[in-house]
């Protein structure tokens, strides 16, 4: 069975709980990306290009110090809006989350 895109997925739950038709059709025209997923090298890249340590990049995404430790040694991965975060911050610089 095919994965439902983000989109897909948001206009479905918009449909399902009565949004109105304009609202529908405004999620439609949004096409929202998926979040591209980031190994734990990529997380790390990412915040040392952006210069912040662990303990500060924590704080701009509003998570603990040592989820950030433990996505950049790959025990965990990020998700939703994190992995939103991570994503902004990689394409468009630090200065989104300040």
């Amino acid at each position: 069975m095919k994965r439902k895109s983000l989109s897909q997925t948001i206009i479905s739950a918009a449909k399902d709980l009565g949004f109105s038709k304009a609202t529908v059709a405004e999620l439609e025209e949004l096409d929202i990306p998926e979040a591209k997923l980031l190994s734990a090298r990529e997380i790390k890249q990412i915040r040392e290009r952006v210069r912040v340590s662990q303990g500060v990049f924590a704080a701009l995404l509003n998570v603990n110090p040592s989820t950030v430790q433990k996505w950049e040694q790959g025990k965990v991965k990020p998700q939703n809006a994190a992995l939103r975060l991570l994503n902004i911050i990689d394409a468009k610089g630090i200065d989104v989350v300040k």
